[in-house]
């Protein structure tokens, strides 16, 4: 019997934990001002559970029923291609005889996106300009969130890297 009701107690905390947590779409507004009320998300991770929260949060949602709707929104953002840094550091490759292989994007099946938008948004504690990535790879450490809205498809592809 005590046994069942610490089962109980565990299974109702973790249901409340759930209610009371950020949905995907409220994290997103919260983070980075975009409303995506209308999008269907496809994809929902949160796997920062390292040592002060490093990981990823990652979401992919289809915003075609939203489309006007969120061109107004990232029309202010950067035009897509990425920057060369986001580049090496999503996709990887080589720039001053250095190999870049963390490849972030392949992890989640992001594929490289041509025509859009995106913003940068560097999180590190010794960022100067929090728009730049010019400093990214001048660290020991990552923490930064990239939002990139495909205009093609009308996918926006959310990913926060914290190490």
């Amino acid at each position: 019997m005590k046994r069942l009701k610490y089962v109980f107690i565990v299974v109702t905390l973790l249901c409340l934990s759930g209610c009371f947590g950020f949905s995907a779409d409220k994290y997103i507004n919260k983070k980075i001002n975009l409303d995506i009320t209308g999008c269907d998300i496809k994809i929902n991770k949160d796997e920062r559970m390292g040592f002060n929260g490093d990981g990823i949060r990652y979401v992919k949602a289809s915003c075609t029923k939203n489309s006007k709707n969120m061109i107004k929104q990232v029309n202010d953002w950067n035009k897509l291609p990425l920057s060369q840094n986001l580049e090496l550091i999503m996709y990887g490759g080589e720039k001053d005889n250095v190999e870049y292989d963390y490849d972030l994007a392949k992890s989640q099946n992001i594929p490289k996106i041509e025509n859009g938008y995106y913003l940068f948004i560097d999180r590190h504690k010794s960022s100067t300009d929090t728009s730049s990535d010019k400093d990214l790879f001048d660290r020991t450490s990552f923490n930064f969130t990239l939002a990139m809205y495909d205009k093609d498809s009308d996918i926006l592809y959310f990913y926060e890297f914290d190490t």
